[in-house]
């Protein structure tokens, strides 16, 4: 069913132009395909309806070539339905009241399913043009925050000059801000790894005091800007609040597939003694709500030695890769 809609959703996209040759094209071959099956059918059963093999025929000529394309393939498919398959044949004479009614049923059920196709083609194309301005907008906005963290970049290096202990620390900070960005934007139309993103989200925290355990999981469509987005907020608050606001703290992130999901354990040790906060911060609800249209979850545990946030990633949009291990620690930049 996947397939049929995918094929559907492919040849409403990738049509003619509504109006041309082609697409009228389309229409002289879905009357032609539906009428020879039509014949083929009239050979085994004379007596079928006559109009059968017509309505998918108008269907596709409307998804692939426009609403002309469906008009034309629906009243080309009630002539020749009258003219070879309504008796008495090969003649324009309707014998009686009910083939007078089965024709204007024809044509009434046509026109709707016409107009419900075109509306179709019509909504997909004004997606089609949403997904095309927001596409040039990111990519705008995506220019000028790489043009600004260059910026801040070229300060700070020439303000720190003095201090290259301080610069390398900082410098290493905005290189893992930036890579993050690019590994988001080049994996929104395919995989990303999960393991890319704890890479990328931690490595502004330190040399070492990120574990990561499991195989390599590969993260698609919108999800993985999800996960970076509850990892870089995980990350932050460990950074302020938790684990990684002390010399000695640490996380870990086990990751393990569980049936048709996958889970990532992420779990703080060594911070100061933590409290359930008596409500919850925006952080807090933006990690625990962001997977529900997912069909995930995110769930945070407030023990006393140190917070742990347990991930359940749906097996439609994540999946394990094949002989991958992710690596024992994560690294970062300039640390």
């Amino acid at each position: 069913m996947r397939a049929f809609a995918g094929l559907i959703d492919s040849m409403v996209r990738r049509g003619p132009r509504p109006g041309t040759v082609e697409a009228y094209g389309v229409a002289l071959a879905c009357v032609l395909a539906a009428t020879l099956l039509r014949l083929l059918i009239d050979m085994v059963s004379p007596g079928a309806v006559p109009f059968v093999t017509f309505f998918p025929a108008l269907l596709i000529a409307t998804l692939v070539g426009g609403a002309a394309a469906g008009i034309v393939t629906t009243l080309l498919g009630a002539v020749l339905s009258w003219w070879l398959f309504i008796e008495p044949r090969f003649t324009w004479v309707l014998a009686d009241k009910n083939h007078v009614v089965s024709v204007l049923l024809y044509l009434f059920a046509g026109g709707l399913i016409v107009w419900a196709a075109n509306q179709y083609r019509l909504v997909v194309a004004r997606i089609d043009e949403e997904e095309k301005y927001r596409r040039i907008v990111v990519d705008e906005l995506s220019h000028r925050v790489k043009n600004k963290l260059a910026t801040i970049y070229a300060i700070l290096r020439h303000e720190l000059r003095e201090q290259p202990d301080i610069w390398d620390s900082v410098s290493g900070r905005l290189q893992a801000l930036s890579t993050a960005d690019d590994l988001l934007n080049r994996g929104e139309n395919g995989g990303v790894s999960l393991q890319q993103i704890l890479t990328t989200e931690m490595a502004p925290f330190g040399d070492g005091r990120i574990g990561v355990d499991g195989p390599e999981v590969d993260l698609f469509g919108k999800l993985p800007t999800v996960v970076a987005l509850i990892i870089h907020e995980l990350a932050t608050n460990a950074a302020k609040y938790g684990a990684l606001s002390r010399a000695g703290g640490h996380v870990s992130a086990a990751v393990r597939q569980a049936g048709d999901t996958i889970e990532i354990v992420w779990r703080e040790r060594g911070g100061p003694a933590v409290a359930t906060p008596s409500r919850r911060s925006f952080g807090s609800k933006l990690i625990e709500r962001s997977l529900d249209s997912f069909g995930g979850s995110a769930r945070l545990e407030f023990n006393p030695d140190g917070v742990v946030c347990r991930i359940v990633l749906p097996g439609t949009h994540a999946s394990v890769r094949e002989g991958g291990a992710a690596p024992a620690a994560l690294r970062s930049w300039g640390q």
